[in-house]
């Protein structure tokens, strides 16, 4: 299996460095160690990657502007901008708190590995207890500091199912000794790197994908309609149009600030806020909305929650975790009112809403009086609905022969006429 991790790591000067895409879409970050560029009059930022055919690949990445460093002495971290590297989006900030400390990944390109052509590689490790301002992490196989002198300012990453999680950034061994057994390595949290865009905000945006600051990056993305034989282009026309007019309106600072949380299914990670999928599913939720009440203000998700409220679970099934939907807060949504599932690694799914009768059958064990729910809901099984997102697309891929006269005058009131009530 091809190692992903590779991708996001460079070579920086005397170290290493970790790859990773901000909210502007125009340039990539790479985060690193202070202590590796200070006093190198010439960066020069490698990165190395295996294709699949076993060729090696070597780019040189063009630096933007003079690297920004942390201006207290006590914190050593440095972002650096370069030119725009696709790909790289699936990097997602990470919450200790939320996440397990196990089978996370120092990455980077050691000096040991020089003499090789290729000198990445990845170190297992377990991230252990704060120490001063910085945490410590213990490498899985015993290794000594020459052994990881190079990787200096590579990136403390994790495969997370549909992502990959960023925890920091290495600083250096806690004991630089060849004696030292106990593989211990300290490295910098990202709130570092949020203190040096906070110092210079005129010049660099915050550590969280583009789609999180504007729905246009992925218009392209959305209403797939896979297997829609005729019409496609036409009716995905249609609701991009309206899609457009969601990018032009919407507050993405103040739907993420106030929402984002808010979006989970229980139990669900805090760094599935800043996944795609969930802003791909937003961005067709606020369409299909828009398709049957056009002066609803997506930025009001309060009031939009009354009908209709838009959760995430981190799954490639959604069906697997209904216990948790129905244990998050509905309690915004009203008598009547529908949940709406997406899931961080389901493109598509066979079951697109589950009936009351099937949520008896599959004995959810959640007790009504300890859901949180409005007090306009009596019994949340049968007062509300609970669908997929994809049932909008299913739905109208299913009646083909009914949209087969639609043209460009009569598209959208006839997917309007076809699809009412279907969320």
């Amino acid at each position: 299996m091809r190692d992903e991790l590779q991708f996001f790591t460079v070579k920086v000067a005397n170290g290493s460095g970790c790859l990773f895409q901000p909210l502007n879409s125009e340039y990539s970050y790479i985060l690193t160690a202070k202590h590796v560029i200070e006093g190198v009059e010439s960066i020069e930022i490698i990165r190395q990657w295996i294709q699949e055919d076993g060729t090696k690949v070597e780019n040189q990445l063009e630096i933007l502007d003079t690297p920004y460093i942390h201006s207290s002495p006590d914190k050593d971290a440095a972002i650096i901008k370069v030119n725009k590297i696709d790909g790289i989006e699936s990097l997602l900030r990470s919450d200790l708190n939320s996440v397990e400390k196990e089978n996370w990944y120092l990455c980077g390109h050691p000096d040991s590995r020089e003499n090789n052509g290729f000198s990445y590689r990845k170190n297992k490790l377990k991230i252990e207890n704060p120490v001063e301002l910085y945490i410590e992490g213990e490498i899985e196989r015993n290794v000594n500091h020459s052994e990881v002198v190079g990787q200096s300012g590579g990136g403390i990453i994790k495969p997370e199912g549909s992502c990959f999680l960023l925890a920091g950034i290495q600083k250096k061994m806690a004991v630089e000794d060849e004696e030292e057994t106990l593989s211990r390595i300290h490295f910098a949290p990202l709130s570092f790197f949020d203190e040096i865009i906070e110092e210079n905000k005129e010049n660099l945006s915050p550590l969280f994908p583009p789609y999180i600051g504007t729905f246009s990056v992925l218009l392209q993305e959305i209403f797939p309609f896979p297997n829609l034989i005729i019409k496609q282009e036409l009716i995905r026309n249609t609701l991009l149009a309206i899609s457009q007019k969601i990018c032009d309106g919407a507050d993405m600072d103040k739907i993420f600030k106030e929402n984002g949380l808010q979006f989970l299914v229980d139990g669900t990670p805090s760094h599935i806020r800043y996944h795609k999928s969930l802003w791909k599913s937003l961005l067709e939720f606020f369409t299909i909305i828009k398709l049957y009440e056009e002066t609803v203000d997506v930025n009001d998700l309060a009031s939009i929650n009354k009908k209709r409220k838009i959760l995430i679970v981190d799954t490639d099934m959604w069906t697997k975790k209904l216990e948790d939907i129905y244990k998050s807060d509905l309690s915004q949504i009203e008598k009547g009112g529908t949940i709406v599932i997406c899931a961080t690694n389901e493109s598509e799914t066979n079951k697109t809403e589950i009936s009351s009768e099937e949520l008896v059958i599959l004995d959810i064990s959640t007790p009504i009086d300890k859901m949180n729910i409005s007090n306009t809901v009596e019994d949340p099984f049968n007062d509300l609905r609970l669908v997929n997102i994809f049932k909008f697309q299913h739905h109208i891929i299913n009646s083909t022969l009914q949209l087969a006269n639609i043209n460009g005058t009569n598209s959208k009131t006839k997917i309007k006429e076809l699809t009412d009530g279907i969320i």
